[in-house]
């Protein structure tokens, strides 16, 4: 019987799967007598549009067990399905386009082991193979939180307050270390005890896509349970690889998803008033052009990193960069130097949209200075786990970078 049940969903995202599989296979993971543990595989094949087959082929031939669902169950009734086929005392959930970070399966198993109040645990995550940019902070969806991104869009004042409390939280993951209580854990990758697991349900099935990751997480902490960060494990999100394809559709289901949430905890009341401020949302625009308030500087086009300054000296700053000026979602990292660059290689991680950085200090959190940019250049696939490793080994940062 293997030790750790590792489950992936594939939607659409059979290019990922032999990175991530291999990934797991090189993990070292060790049971408390001090035994070797083992993992199985789990994909769910989740009717994807396109014929997975090139991809789910070979890692059946290489002992991984493929489950080819009837139906479309969303990422919870995919996760679901494949708990029903896993045998390990553990279950790994994670999304296909994750990376593994050499010793993040065993770091999350031991802290399972050696807490036996915790009920789901998760790495610190990485938005690209150099470990440069922190992935957000999730932040568990409540109704005063939705109404409070509606209220930000009225102004510049509330938009920046708004950012800077996300800040705040972000700074609570980025700087963590050591193991951290948290409201949430980001759905692509956390582990479970299978026994827990199966009695929560895993996940609530009525969620199309988003917000299932919110829904478990509260009720794993209702059950008397931990919801655990586990900074000394840490992956790689490569992100949205899978919902990215279709972007509309993925809206669509945020939006049904995030008014079952409000259903769910809120009642019908708090449903009803959640329903108002969606639909507000969705016919008006940021007004007043709250989404300026960071007084970027437009670099216009772009193709290698910039080169930017924080106009006052500082010890130590925080970078966020975000799709979005509201800097909803920003990636960010700490730093010290004079002239602050994007490492070549994480450049290339990010898509050919238009980016928004600034730089705040630390502790106070002063604007250093924002820029907008339009990247020109495409995005790289990392197509194996032996490039992933080299890309960890052979990263070009400055030295003395902090990370």
């Amino acid at each position: 019987m293997p030790d750790i049940s590792a489950i992936v969903v594939n939607y659409n995202t059979g290019a990922y799967l032999q990175t991530l599989v291999d990934g797991l296979a090189r993990e070292k993971v060790t049971r408390r007598d001090g035994g070797p543990a083992s993992i199985e595989v789990i994909v769910v094949e989740n009717q994807s549009p396109s014929d997975q087959e090139p991809w789910l082929a070979p890692l059946e031939a290489q002992g991984v067990t493929v489950v080819r669902s009837p139906v479309n169950g969303g990422f919870g009734g995919g996760c679901n399905l494949g708990t029903r086929h896993a045998r390990g005392r553990q279950l790994l959930y994670l999304n296909p386009d994750v990376l593994i970070v050499p010793g993040c399966v065993q770091a999350l198993s031991r802290h399972l082991d050696d807490h036996p109040r915790a009920g789901q645990v998760g790495p610190r995550g990485w938005f690209d193979a150099h470990r440069f940019f922190f992935l957000p902070r999730i932040e568990l969806p409540t109704l005063s939180m939705h109404f409070a991104e509606a209220w930000r869009r009225g102004n510049r004042r509330r938009a920046e307050a708004f950012a800077l409390r996300r800040s705040k939280n972000a700074l609570r993951i980025w700087t963590a270390d050591h193991a951290q209580d948290e409201p949430v854990l980001a759905g692509y990758a956390f582990m479970m005890p299978a026994d827990l697991a199966r009695k929560l349900g895993p996940f609530d099935e009525t969620f199309p896509l988003y917000y299932e990751d919110g829904d478990l997480s509260r009720r794993v902490r209702e059950a008397g349970r931990d919801v655990t960060l586990v900074p000394e494990s840490e992956m790689v999100h490569l992100y949205n690889k899978s919902a990215g394809q279709f972007a509309e559709e993925a809206m669509r289901k945020h939006d049904i998803s995030l008014q079952r949430y409000l259903d769910k905890h809120y009642g019908w009341l708090g449903g009803r008033f959640g329903a108002a401020i969606t639909q507000w949302v969705r016919r008006h625009p940021t007004q007043n052009l709250a989404h300026e308030f960071s007084n970027w500087v437009d670099l216009g086009p772009v193709a290698d990193p910039p080169v930017l300054v924080p106009k006052d000296p500082t010890p130590r700053y925080v970078v966020e960069l975000s799709a979005d000026p509201l800097y909803s979602l920003a990636v960010g990292r700490t730093d010290s130097r004079a002239r602050f660059e994007i490492p070549k290689g994480t450049w290339d991680h990010f898509d050919p949209i238009v980016l928004y950085v600034r730089m705040l200090s630390l502790p106070d959190l002063e604007p250093l200075g924002s820029w907008r940019m339009q990247k020109t250049t495409g995005s790289i696939h990392i197509g194996s786990d032996r490039e992933f490793l080299a890309r960890l080994a052979d990263s070009h940062l400055p030295a003395g970078l902090e990370s």
